[in-house]
């Protein structure tokens, strides 16, 4: 017996009909895990970012201070990478970050002034609080990332 037209174009239409909603459906899961890759890559460099600079700052104050420990020359021309650090947190950086740091700026630029060697009464204690408050700021930022999954 031969197969009418009917018989098939049935199976040839659910077929193709089947193979386009599947098309369609990967379509848009794919764009949607594309866009979530995205967000998180640019979380991921923020983080890096962030943990630079903070570096870097952290790596200017303490120049600064050896400089002034060690009575070489007391300059403000040698704080003009620790202030352009500074200048960069407070753009980026949450208020307590940027208070943290404007503490530890506080301690070099007074340093300079100082006439006595040795290192400023409170240096400790305001690089702690910034290490902690920058470490939090981190944590934040890379839990925000996490709350954004799909």
């Amino acid at each position: 017996m031969a197969a009418t037209l009917t018989e098939i174009l049935i199976p040839l239409v659910a077929s193709l009909g089947a193979a386009l909603i599947a098309g369609v459906a990967s379509y848009f899961a794919g764009r949607g895990m594309r866009s979530h890759e995205w967000k998180l890559g640019l979380v991921r460099e923020r983080l890096l970012e962030r943990q630079k600079l903070y570096a870097t700052f952290l790596s200017e104050v303490d120049r600064n201070l050896l400089l002034v420990v060690v009575n070489e020359e007391k300059s403000i021309d040698n704080l003009m990478s620790l202030l352009a650090a500074f200048a960069e947190i407070s753009l980026l950086s949450s208020q307590a970050v940027t208070e943290s740091a404007r503490q530890l700026c506080d301690i070099a630029i007074s340093s300079i002034g100082r006439d006595t060697a040795g290192l400023p009464d409170g240096h400790f204690v305001a690089k702690t609080e910034f290490l902690e408050t920058a470490r939090a700021e981190l944590e934040a930022l890379e839990a925000g990332a996490g709350k954004s999954a799909p």
